[in-house]
């Protein structure tokens, strides 16, 4: 099993929407049994799929508190072959002092979903590194890092790499499977920062980039992947293309 963290320190670089369409191309088709983590307390990867309101059901807070025995318990059945476990604004309390938040908690889950026949643990993350990002590099054998193609979004990658550098004393698999390029408009500009960071980032880089769409925020409002909202607009040609370059390397790029 593969368990792989979708991570930036920047805002606004398509972490959710990678992290959903990601899981939903992995399960529907390419046949995978996938279980999605939502680790951001603003809950946007649960209200993609429908889930609004985490206080009276199974959540990543409860997950990271009571321990992964039971794990089914925190999930829901997002799609055929895919489950979610959802979070909510509770999962916040993960960074108080005596929260009796574990960050061996998804380390362990990994074992659960083995023995259960998982084939991908996939964790979207919040722009910080707080206990919630700490448990999931814990965690995760990957780092994949979506990132908006412009100068501001790129400034940070140093120090996202160092924190990468850093967690690999105590997990030593962990690696980064590639940097991916997303809401791609095709300038002059673009294309250049894609191929310094080729050049310059010291890190995989993948060749698929991820077009800026219409379709994807009508779809996210929809609350419908964008591979079945609009199977063949731009952006769902382009996520496909990146789970096939992904399953192709196999993670063997990583750094």
């Amino acid at each position: 099993m593969k368990t792989i963290a979708i991570m930036n320190l920047k805002g606004g670089t398509a972490k959710t929407v990678t992290a959903a369409t990601m899981a939903r191309c992995l399960a529907a088709e390419h046949d995978k049994q996938v279980v999605l983590i939502d680790a951001d307390q603003q809950g946007n990867l649960s209200q993609y799929f429908g889930v609004t309101d985490t206080s009276h059901c199974g959540n990543t807070w409860r997950l990271m508190t009571e321990g992964p025995m039971y794990w089914s318990s925190f999930a829901v059945t997002a799609a055929p072959h895919l489950h979610l476990i959802p979070s909510g604004m509770e999962l916040a309390r993960v960074d108080l002092p005596n929260s009796g938040a574990k960050v061996t908690a998804l380390e362990s889950l990994r074992t659960f979903l083995a023995e259960d026949g998982a084939d991908f643990l996939i964790i979207d993350l919040p722009p910080s590194l707080g206990v919630a990002s700490q448990a999931a590099l814990l965690a995760a054998d990957e780092v994949i890092i979506p990132i908006r193609l412009d100068v501001f979004s790129t400034a940070g990658m140093a120090e996202l790499t160092r924190q990468v550098d850093s967690m690999r004393s105590v997990n030593p698999r962990l690696r980064v499977a590639g940097i991916l390029g997303t809401q791609y408009q095709r300038t002059a500009e673009e294309r250049e920062i894609h191929r310094l960071l080729k050049l310059e980032s010291g890190l995989p880089v993948f060749r698929a980039l991820i077009r800026m769409s219409p379709p994807v925020p009508k779809s996210i409002a929809a609350r419908e992947s964008v591979l079945t909202y609009s199977p063949h607009c731009g952006a769902s040609k382009d996520y496909r293309a990146f789970v096939r370059e992904y399953l192709e390397g196999g993670g063997k790029r990583g750094l």
